[in-house]
């Protein structure tokens, strides 16, 4: 056993908080100014106190700090339907606003009905769980029925809609979908458990207290199963985050040189002062810099005629080199040293990259080929 905030957690309890609570501050961190990714991090900031507040012995000790018997049970509720909302926002069925909008009546709805239950139901402090002291109670019954209900929809919804998507993946995102898929199966069992005990002792099928313990180590453990799998695929899209960041951190660190060498020759393309804001954003700061570089190639290949651009075609020929990147780059770097003088403007490797990380890749290209002997000796050799 753990002992934490003096309270006796069971190790493997006390570990799966640990990996929720981390996961959570972790997505906390990432979502910075992102409205989307705030909302996910909301969001799994709402399950992991859900998760956390429903631990027994940190329910108990809750209702004994507060005095209000049972208050942790219907918080943790109530934030499991606020994350269940807020994944519907940006989730699977966002792409249909009719649903998201029927959904969040339907939630806030829930809520209504189960803090009046609440209210209405016979609690102590000194029988804590109204769930297993008062399980016949009507609104007991409907409590809990409108709770399980509104979980056990939203988990089938999810991994219903998740089988096409999962099918049509590829690669990380495939394994992602797929644990997140399980996680909702374990997360629809624990819910079918639920619905189980609700029904079965709330019309005395089952007298109080048989089986209790067996059904309850296993409903905890389909429920921290489901967590650690959504957990689990979570982290795998985070890892990839993560690792496209320090791509971009090196190539944008890459980029200097060709970047200050171009702004030294045309200082205009330069944008002006950015917000204050913008200086956190890693990719606003890395398309921005993409752009001046693609403006000032546009204005060094305009200082460079037709005539001039076809003797250093035919240089790079007679050096073994076909590339239309490397002729690119080799007007470029004739143009650095070129007179202001407007030409037509030819250029025949233009990037037509759709992504910012493919335009990296691409200007990167560029800048090994502006350093290249071949192209460099070329330039030298061509004509102004």
């Amino acid at each position: 056993m753990s002992r934490f905030p003096s309270l006796e957690l069971p190790v493997v309890v006390f570990g799966m908080l640990v990996v929720v609570w981390g996961f959570a501050v972790f997505r906390l961190c990432l979502a910075r100014r992102s409205s989307h990714g705030r909302v996910v991090a909301l969001a799994f900031l709402c399950f992991a106190l859900s998760a956390t507040i429903v631990v027994r012995q940190v329910r108990y000790a809750f209702d004994q700090v507060t005095g209000v018997p049972d208050l942790a049970i219907m918080i943790g509720h109530l934030t499991g339907l606020a994350g269940v909302g807020l994944m519907l926002s940006f989730g699977l069925l966002g792409a249909n606003s009719g649903i998201v909008r029927i959904g969040r009546y339907v939630l806030a709805a829930a809520a209504v009905l189960m803090t009046a239950m609440f209210v209405i139901v016979p609690r102590g402090l000194d029988q804590p769980d109204f769930a297993y002291w008062h399980p016949t109670h009507p609104a007991t019954m409907i409590y809990h029925l409108v709770y399980i209900t509104c979980m056990c929809a939203g988990v089938a919804a999810g991994a219903v809609l998740l089988i096409p998507l999962w099918r049509q993946a590829r690669g990380a995102l495939r394994v992602t979908l797929f644990l997140l898929w399980l996680g909702c199966l374990a997360l629809f069992v624990y819910s079918c458990c639920r619905y189980w005990y609700v029904i079965w002792y709330g019309l005395g099928w089952v007298a109080q207290g048989t089986r209790y313990e067996t059904y309850g180590r296993f409903t905890e453990m389909a429920l921290y199963l489901g967590m650690l799998l959504v957990v689990l695929s979570g982290s795998i899209q985070v890892s990839l985050d993560t690792a496209r960041w320090l791509r971009r951190v090196r190539g944008y660190r890459r980029l200097g040189p060709l970047w200050t060498e171009l702004v030294a020759a045309v200082p205009s393309v330069v944008l002006g002062d950015p917000p204050r804001w913008f200086v956190g954003s890693l990719e606003l700061r890395l398309y921005r810099r993409a752009v001046e570089i693609r403006d000032a190639q546009l204005e060094l290949s305009g200082r460079v005629s037709p005539d001039t651009r076809a003797f250093a075609a035919m240089n790079l020929e007679e050096a073994g080199v076909t590339d239309p990147l490397a002729l690119d780059a080799c007007v470029l770097r004739i143009g650095l040293t070129a007179p202001q003088a407007l030409h037509p403007v030819e250029t025949s490797a233009w990037s037509s990259a759709s992504t910012l990380d493919d335009e990296l890749a691409d200007l990167l290209a560029l800048q090994r080929e502006m350093r290249s002997p071949a192209v460099v000796e070329a330039a030298r050799l061509t004509p102004r």
